[in-house]
């Protein structure tokens, strides 16, 4: 709460000096114009760079003609979408198995915006950002010059941070401004040209192409550099004990164990079984990445503090199940259940698949150094009923080595990897870009924002990546970002909502299909923008309703 006082401060002065700077003539001396806290700052530089590049007017005609099927199947999709989700939630809600609000459903999170959206990197949201405004709004300024229609300036949106970017073509031009009085559209002079529809659709839907071309060209690279990434172990030193062999010589948690000896450590069973095959009192080699460096470092075990501990820690206890009802608590071990060795979570998932509802079972554990068993009879599991389910979640394969005094827990580095590197085959079906759709955010599938310090630390790049060090896993973040927040805006642009791109193609489109059915153009027209209005209308309610359900369902 004290954070969002925080933000409620600094948008406070932030208004009133706009609101001070207007009262001053600043902004107009510098051509900003406010609407309400949001800054729009205009530029009418850039003109002749635009010409040129615009130059090419039979490629950019054939990109905006491109660009509107694309359009139409966007919009369809996304049109479809939020209809889908609007009828699976008042079913949820009708039959009272919608499922408790989320951090999806905090309005901060509903807007791509860097620091706001707390899925969203600052750093690598802020380049995504910048570059999907860029080449939206160049586009449009770009289709408009192809078209011979004027563009007046070009510039940013602020409110306290970049939020969008515009290119102004010239109304008159573009749309046709009608007279208030006469109630028809102004003459156009000699020297100008009124746009035909189909070159105002071309113009429109220039920027959502740019986005998906963009979005393609980021994601076929960001493919290509993590080809160039490779796991360096699984295992993690996750806790060290103090005086211990390992605290002496420096060894602290988050720290990558790559080898010890001559053998590669991949996971948390290979490191007990390894280190439990080690002469007693014999010093042995451990390989170590801490802060990107890889090094060796010498241990000699403590013989007096022998033994080694395998098994599964979970942090989550569902309420109600039979795991609470036993006295389980979170972040315990779980050693054996009945006479099976639970040394990982394969080893864990192994035996509950082949448990059944109503089966008693045994669960040996450690808490806080205790031996502590448990008697429980298994719940229906939610997802199969004739399995058992004991009501616990968040398992991680932990090993705890007493006598060089380290707990070391898995992080699925390779498996990571491997799965986004089968994303691209994944494309050629409906799962592959549903999976790319919501890859930042909690999903059923898999969550990843990038390579933050916490990831990377378990990769190193290889072959022609070398070179780029950490820069490597920068690049990658900065390609996925670009990716991702282009493909998005360009999917969010398609709606059929005023004033996106995407509703006035519609309204265009609608007034082309009306006037070829019943001719009448003005009053197809008339019906056309009342149709998209109501378009508009509906996909907000639309937008709200997913919002605010899931807290009205559990009174929040």
């Amino acid at each position: 709460m004290e954070s969002y006082w925080k933000i409620l401060l600094i948008f406070a002065v932030y208004w009133q000096s706009i609101l001070i700077l207007k009262q001053y003539g600043i902004l107009k001396r510098f051509n900003i114009d406010n609407h309400g806290p949001l800054l729009m700052i205009r530029t009418t530089k850039g003109q002749k760079f635009l010409d040129r590049i615009a130059s090419a007017k039979s490629f950019w005609r054939l990109f905006g003609d491109a660009g509107i099927p694309l359009m139409l199947f966007g919009m369809f999709l996304m049109f479809a979408l939020i209809i889908f989700s609007d009828i699976l939630m008042v079913t949820s809600l009708h039959e009272q198995t919608m499922p408790p609000p989320s951090e999806i459903h905090e309005l901060r999170n509903i807007f791509l915006i860097p620091g706001i959206n707390e899925f969203i990197p600052v750093v690598w949201g802020i380049i995504g950002l910048i570059v999907t405004l860029v080449v939206h709004e160049f586009s449009h300024a770009i289709m408009s010059k192809a078209e011979d229609i004027r563009v007046k300036s070009m510039g940013i949106i602020l409110v306290l941070i970049p939020i969008g970017g515009f290119a102004e073509p010239d109304e008159e031009q573009l749309f046709g401004i009608r007279d208030k009085d006469k109630g028809r559209e102004n003459e156009v002079t000699p020297d100008q040209k009124t746009a035909t529809r189909r070159q105002r659709v071309r113009i429109l839907t220039a920027g959502v192409m740019a986005n998906f071309v963009t979005a393609f060209v980021a994601f076929v690279l960001f493919f290509i550099v993590i080809g160039s990434i490779a796991p360096v172990s699984n295992v993690v030193i996750t806790d060290v004990v103090l005086g211990s062999p390992a605290d002496d010589i420096g060894l602290t948690g988050m720290t990558v164990i790559t080898h010890i000896n001559d053998k590669k450590i991949e996971n948390g069973s290979v490191f007990h079984a390894h280190i439990a095959s080690l002469p007693v009192g014999e010093v042995f080699k451990m390989g170590i990445k801490k802060d990107g460096k890889t090094s060796e470092v010498l241990l000699k075990p403590d013989i007096e503090k022998g033994g080694i501990i395998s098994g599964v820690k979970f942090n989550e206890i569902v309420p109600g199940m039979p795991g609470e009802k036993a006295g389980l608590v979170e972040d315990t071990i779980i050693t054996r259940i009945d006479d099976v060795p639970i040394y990982d979570t394969q080893d864990f998932s192994d035996f509950m698949v082949n448990t059944t509802s109503g089966q008693e079972i045994i669960i040996y554990t450690i808490v806080d150094n205790e031996q502590i068993n448990y008697s429980i009879t298994l719940a229906s599991h939610p997802a199969d009923g004739e399995k058992g389910f004991i009501g616990i979640s968040g398992f991680s394969t932990l090993v705890i080595s007493r006598s060089i005094g380290v707990s070391v827990g898995e992080y699925p580095a390779r498996e990571l990897l491997h799965f986004l590197q089968m994303i691209p085959n994944m494309m050629t079906g409906v799962a592959g870009w549903v999976i790319l759709l919501v890859l930042p955010f909690p999903n059923p599938f898999i969550s990843f924002a990038g390579f933050n310090t916490s990831i990377y630390m378990f990769y190193e790049p290889i072959g022609w990546a070398v070179p780029l060090g950490v820069g490597v896993f920068w690049l990658a973040n900065s390609l996925l970002w670009i990716g991702w927040m282009n493909f998005y805006v360009g999917l969010f642009n398609c709606l059929p909502m005023l004033p996106l791109d995407g509703g006035h193609v519609f309204r265009d489109t609608l007034h082309s299909i009306l006037a070829r059915l019943f001719g009448n153009e003005e009053r197809m027209g008339v019906i056309a923008g009342k149709v998209a209005t109501g378009f508009a209308l509906l996909m907000l309610a639309s937008l709200l309703f997913m919002i605010i359900a899931p807290k009205l369902a559990h009174g929040l």
